[in-house]
């Protein structure tokens, strides 16, 4: 009978603990299942299909929207804010005023977000993006953003071939297109990249002989037909509006010169124009020109492609000049090459 007793205790406990790492099995493979989203979530496409359609097209405001983020933002700069695309793709139904709707038969919903860009203010934040007042063009039909927010979804009727987000902005109409990655040929280049190098700085100073057609009384009373100049290329710098005045077309850009030089005991003065070009590394030259508008001072600028990368300033050379008391004379003045890489 004791043996029977000590049976039955032994199945008893063995029941115990294997029924014990069968609920310690379950409840593992529970956990597991949650950790590796055992449980489905629901899908948008199947959510989609049960909804009513949208029974309007064009921009609805769209926060809880969640667009695919892009790896480079498309933008837009002017000259006191900017825009940009930072999120884009087609979305399976929107929240309207009368609750989530789903695209009309062939019709798609685009989904958008839009933020702050560059611009040009020099030493001043960009104001925001909202002061633009950008619109969506359909085929041809624009509509403003709506307010409130950033996100946005573009209803799109079938059929439909171009989509655009653009701005009129300070005498230039500039878009981006929704639908395919690319912007514009009217939109300014330069201000569409974000982070270009405005300022290059050189901070180079160098001596150079120049050799006179006639002798010239220097500002100590000595009378030569050779003098030294001191000369200091400070900086150069590309933009786009600059004092009222803009380059040719959008696909260029001022790259303006801070250089200046002094004789001996004389005050400093901007380079003249004929004694500085640029020339770039295909070897084509453009001439300096004058972007101050004040006439008593030459700031050298050049009107240059917006996308150019390496080019270099030549001081120097031969010019005609005339002195103080009315003589014509030619100067030659040793040439200085000054390489420039921009990003």
């Amino acid at each position: 009978m004791l043996a029977d007793l000590l049976d039955r205790e032994r199945l008893r406990i063995a029941g115990i603990v294997l029924g014990g790492f069968v609920l310690l099995e379950l409840c593992a493979f529970g956990i597991a299942q949650i950790l590796v989203g055992g449980t489905p979530s629901p899908d948008p496409t199947a959510i989609a299909s049960r909804l009513e359609p949208i029974n309007s097209y064009g921009v609805v405001l769209a926060p809880h929207a969640e667009p695919t983020r892009l790896g480079t933002p498309r933008g837009m700069g002017s000259a006191h804010a900017g825009v940009a695309v930072v999120a884009l793709s087609e979305v399976d139904y929107v929240d309207t005023r009368d609750g989530p709707r789903r695209a009309a038969e062939g019709s798609t919903l685009l989904a958008f977000q839009v933020g702050n860009w560059a611009c040009e203010n020099a030493g001043t934040p960009c104001a925001s993006w909202r002061t633009l007042h950008p619109a969506v063009v359909i085929d041809g039909s624009s509509e403003a953003l709506p307010s409130g927010g950033s996100t946005f979804v573009a209803v799109l009727p079938p059929g439909t071939s171009d989509v655009e987000l653009t701005i009129d902005a300070d005498g230039f109409r500039q878009s981006e297109s929704l639908l395919e990655n690319f912007p514009a040929e009217s939109n300014i280049l330069i201000l569409g990249a974000r982070d270009r190098e405005k300022q290059l700085v050189l901070n180079q100073t160098f001596q150079l002989t120049e050799h006179t057609s006639i002798p010239l009384q220097a500002a100590d009373g000595q009378v030569s037909d050779v003098m030294l100049r001191n000369f200091t290329v400070a900086y150069v710098q590309r933009r786009f509006f600059f004092d009222g005045a803009t380059p040719g077309t959008p696909r260029q850009v001022f790259l303006i010169v801070n250089a200046f030089y002094s004789y001996p005991g004389q005050t400093q003065q901007y380079v003249p124009l004929d004694e500085v070009e640029l020339v770039d590394e295909n070897g084509i030259h453009y001439r300096a020109r004058d972007l101050d508008p004040d006439p008593s001072v030459a700031l050298l600028g050049f009107q240059v492609p917006a996308d150019l990368r390496k080019a270099t300033v030549v001081i120097g050379g031969v010019t005609h000049k005339t002195s103080t008391t009315g003589l014509p004379y030619t100067s030659t003045l040793d040439v200085k090459k000054i390489p420039l890489s921009l990003s």
